[in-house]
């Protein structure tokens, strides 16, 4: 539910702020902004539950899977008149998904009835009673906005006068800690400033502090030596900045531990809008990271091998869990530039053939698309615009192949070797590498020879024109329909050599052209194509029938576009429909009727130096030959080689074709999870949205890990059984009916998955504990919700 900045700031300008002024009564202001607290989105398995912590009513949220060990005391702000634990109900759970543990928001008394100390004595009752429950002092933080920072810091100082031991880790969103409101940015910042005006705060003290001057209200002049480690966010444009300046620069004097966010263009207590702004969102993962550092679990170092839309997905995943540290995760990919296979397929035509609405995260709906089915420069600008937006560019190390990784089983780590003879330690090792990125170059004889440019549609060479040449084309696969009609009015002649007729159906396709549609209109489409490709799915499997449809649509459009009836007999498919890819394009046919086209079926045997020989003995005279010979789709992660405990080599262990359990994990490889891997591919359907189901799956997987769990590996006999499963329904798909890239040279389908997409997202939805070797500790027996969407 993000919204442009814009947007944001006039919903806190035209909403929030008129709740705050002293012009509204007290009375009206309590419950309207309360209800505030309903607009932002929670994260998915958010559970709430009152509680009673030192006689304080206490709200506790924890979002599933944030189960600690450590707990968080959140104090609201709200200038000790206004605010409630439901005013800060989203920011709450988007914090417990980011520290991994319990919020605890305290109904403390507010002034005018309540003033100086009784806020302060409820915020100290609540924190003893954790403490008495049993939870060390080392593993609790605390954390506040606004006038809530300044109850935490009276908090600190009330602790160390009383000899009591601080909490591990403090919070602090834009901090009230001058009740005198001396900072020369309250007026200066008063026009930017989108939530406070500095005209309310002097009556909001006072009404708090009365007639008192302990050193509990004057933070800002209390000794800053000796308290914990210290985290401040603010706004640059709020007009208590000051305070946190101040703040921070005292104990950087003083030699504590602090770090300071102050986002620029932002306003006060922004991260209350987590869920919605970009800013906020990356504020309070920042925030949770650091309490988890400060009071938690070490978070297990991931590596992510690939930056296409699986590793860059899986990035978003653990930035918002709060893998924030560069150390924490670190995305590897060989090319200079994310995007994986949409960086790198620049061919004439380029375009993805799953509808735009289809193919982007459920989570981060695109904004770029300017058709129906999105070229190439849209996808890739979509996922450069993630990275930035994520927070994501200072975990990335591009340009950087991992030509080995190797389980070391005494440390029980992955310890990854680099091209450039750099060496990398994991804990998590996640392979995003894709089974369409590494091309195939056909065995030709003389093809090595050809002494005009030769290269693959996957590494197009743009500086070769093609204008006035002859160019030769072999392949008639998903990149060929594309490219062939993006260039046929350029060239002199085409000669297109193919080996197998696909199956074609239109491409309803269309611009975008003026206004975005409406999220509701976005939800819609995109509920609409998931239901058309999931019949598809169905026809390619278990209900054969439900694929007829495709092939009629097939024949209708061969016939309708192809008049010649040789060339039209030429083009037929020899194939059930959905054996091999079925492909969309409404411009293939018509392509390959132009005069200066020519359809090949014979066999090549040979290039020459002037062209390509075939069979039947024909010469055909080429200058530029293009490949569209299609990948090593069933090499999963070549050329990178794995080795398990022991030494095991994981393509050694799939020399009879590759498996894993629910394409994610394999026997006897521990901490080791695929994304886009054996038998996870789509006959029909988005594969982004089998990303999504495999990073939620791999989520749980990691918040086990955190919680202790030692390296995870699947059971043998339950990756045995998942596999039989599959293929003895794989036996009876359609893709068994032909030679196809799905499929091994011994026949067995290793790239396909044999159901729905909502099939799959319902076995991933909840890693099952049991299926792996080494389980939860005792006391841990929950595990992360899944990020993908239903």
């Amino acid at each position: 539910m993000r919204l442009p900045r814009a947007v944001v700031r006039g919903l806190t300008r035209v909403v929030v702020r008129p709740l705050l002024s002293p012009r509204l009564p007290l009375g009206a202001r309590r419950p309207l902004l309360d209800a505030t607290g309903y607009i932002g989105p929670d994260p998915r398995g958010t559970r709430r539950s009152r509680a009673d912590l030192g006689g304080v009513p206490t709200e506790r949220v924890v979002v599933r899977g944030a189960h600690g060990p450590h707990q968080v005391l959140y104090v609201h702000g709200g200038g000790y008149q206004v605010g409630s634990p439901a005013s800060h109900r989203a920011l709450a759970a988007h914090l417990s998904r980011a520290a991994g543990a319990p919020v605890h928001l305290p109904d403390y008394r507010r002034a005018p009835e309540h003033p100086y100390p009784a806020p302060v004595d409820d915020v100290a009752a609540a924190y003893r009673a954790l403490r008495r429950a049993g939870h060390p002092a080392q593993r609790i933080a605390v954390a506040g906005d606004s006038a809530g920072g300044g109850l935490v810091m009276a908090l600190l100082l009330r602790l160390r006068a009383a000899g009591e031991e601080p909490p591990g880790s403090v919070g602090l969103i834009s901090p009230w800690l001058d009740l005198d409101l001396s900072s020369p940015l309250l007026r200066a910042n008063a026009a930017t400033d989108a939530m406070l005006d500095p005209g309310w705060l002097a009556d909001a003290a006072a009404s708090y502090r009365r007639a008192a001057d302990d050193e509990e209200l004057r933070p800002l002049q209390a000794d800053a030596g000796g308290l914990p480690p210290v985290h401040v966010v603010a706004g640059a444009e709020e007009i208590l900045v000051g305070d946190s300046d101040a703040l921070v620069e005292r104990i950087r004097a003083a030699g504590g531990p602090v770090t300071y966010r102050r986002v620029e263009r932002m306003w006060h207590a922004f991260p209350v809008f987590a869920g919605m702004l970009r800013e906020a969102d990356e504020a309070v993962a920042d925030l949770g990271a650091a309490i988890r550092r400060d009071c938690g679990d070490r978070l297990p170092r991931v590596a992510v091998v690939g930056a296409g839309f699986g590793g860059i997905g899986m990035g978003m995943a653990l930035r918002a869990a709060g893998w924030t540290g560069a150390a924490e995760l670190t995305i590897l990919d060989r090319a200079e530039g994310v995007g994986g296979v949409w960086r790198a397929n620049t061919y004439p035509g380029a375009a993805c053939d799953v509808p735009s609405h289809l193919y982007s995260f459920a989570c981060a709906p695109g904004s770029e698309w300017s058709r129906r089915f999105a070229p190439q420069a849209d996808i890739l600008r979509y996922l450069q615009r993630l990275v930035r937006e994520h927070g994501l560019t200072g975990h990335l190390r591009l340009g950087t192949e991992v030509t080995e990784a190797r389980w070391d089983d005494a440390a029980g780590v992955w310890r990854l070797s680099l091209a450039d003879g750099d060496a990398l330690e994991a804990d998590v090792l996640v392979p995003a590498c894709g089974q369409l990125s590494r091309p195939v170059r056909p065995a030709i004889p003389g093809l090595d020879r050809f002494p005009g440019p030769v290269f693959h549609s996957a590494e197009w060479d743009h500086r070769v024109d093609l204008t006035g040449r002859r160019v030769a084309v072999i392949g008639t696969g998903a990149s060929a329909i594309q490219f062939v009609p993006a260039i046929v009015d350029r060239v002199a002649g085409l000669t297109v050599f193919q080996r197998s007729a696909p199956h074609v159906i239109p491409k309803p396709d269309r611009g975008y052209r003026g206004r975005r549609r409406s999220r509701a209109g976005r939800a819609a489409a995109r509920a609409c194509w998931r239901a058309f490709f999931e019949t598809g799915a169905l026809g390619l499997t278990s209900v054969r029938a439900a694929a007829l449809p495709f092939r009629l649509a097939s024949d209708r459009l061969r016939r309708a576009q192809v008049a010649d009836p040789a060339l039209r007999a030429r083009l037929a498919p020899d194939h059930p429909v959905g054996c091999k890819r079925i492909l969309i394009s409404s411009d293939w046919f018509p392509a390959l009727t132009r005069p200066h086209v020519d359809v090949v079926t014979a066999p090549i045997t040979q290039v020459t130096a002037t062209g390509v020989r075939t069979a039947d003995g024909g010469e055909h005279p080429a200058d530029v030959i293009v490949l569209g010979t299609g990948f090593a789709s069933t090499e999963f992660l070549a050329p990178m080689r794995v080795f398990g405990p022991g030494g095991r080599e994981l393509s050694e262990e799939w020399r009879d074709g590759a498996s894993a359990h629910l394409g994610i994990t394999v026997p006897g490889f521990p901490n080791l999870f695929l994304l886009y891997g054996p038998n996870t591919n789509l006959g029909s359907g988005s594969i982004v949205h089998m990303l999504e189901c495999q990073i939620g799956y791999v989520r749980q997987a990691l918040e086990l890990l955190r919680a202790g769990a030692g390296p995870l590996a699947v059971r043998p006999e339950v990756a045995e059984r998942s596999d039989a499963e599959l293929q003895q329904r794989l036996a009876h798909s359609v893709w068994t009916g032909c030679r196809s890239w799905y499929r091994t040279a011994s026949g067995r389908v290793v790239n396909n998955w044999p159901g729905t997409m909502r099939e799959y997202a319902k076995r991933t939805r909840t890693l099952d504990v049991s299926d792996y070797e080494v389980p939860l500790p005792a006391t841990r027996t929950a595990v992360a919700t899944p990020v993908h969407d239903q």
